[in-house]
């Protein structure tokens, strides 16, 4: 089962994708709620249909693999060249609540602010909100010890601050954009 709540729609339908699912950025594919194929036109932008988002998927997974079976391994060379990771911060600091608690923040502050309804103010206080909480989960980061649930929170929040600058910027209604005022 993939789970689809309202709450992802302030996400849905931003990134053009052709018939492969390939974005503008080379080897980038996007495809489901995050991918706009046009199929559905200016009122539904993400890929809603479940159809849809299986022939996408399938398209870029076959184009990826097309690309990945005429490359070369990367050369032993190079792999001698990266140094092994040192891992830096202190695991003291790496506390489950904080990360928890931040997520919560951010799924509040978009659902409240950057949901499908949005207005000037709204947006805003979603900006302030997230420029504030962003700048406290860095420097979190940059002294706790690596983890997948601290590098998802940090992609998590600049993504969230990135799609509310966005929707300051577009004035316009269009898809599930929609600015009140």
């Amino acid at each position: 089962p993939i789970p689809v709540v309202p709450a992802a729609h302030y996400f849905c339908g931003g990134i053009l994708v052709d018939q492969r699912g390939r974005t503008t950025l080379d080897r980038l594919y996007a495809v489901g709620e995050c991918s706009c194929t046009g199929i559905h036109g200016a009122n539904r932008l993400a890929s809603t249909s479940l159809l849809e988002a299986l022939l996408w998927g399938v398209s870029a997974g076959n184009d990826i693999a097309s690309v990945l079976a005429g490359r070369d391994n990367v050369s032993p060379r190079i792999l001698e060249s990266i140094p092994d990771w040192e891992s830096t911060g202190n695991e003291h600091n790496d506390d489950p609540a904080l990360v928890a608690q931040d997520w919560v923040s951010i799924r509040h502050i978009m659902w409240n602010y950057v949901g499908i309804m949005r207005t000037e103010a709204r947006l805003r206080r979603a900006f302030e909100d997230m420029r504030d909480l962003v700048r406290h989960i860095h420097d979190f980061y940059k002294g706790t010890r690596i983890s997948k649930p601290l590098v998802d929170l940090f992609h998590g929040s600049q993504t969230a601050y990135v799609i509310t600058q966005a929707a300051m910027r577009n004035k316009n209604s269009i898809g599930c954009h929609h600015r009140v005022d």
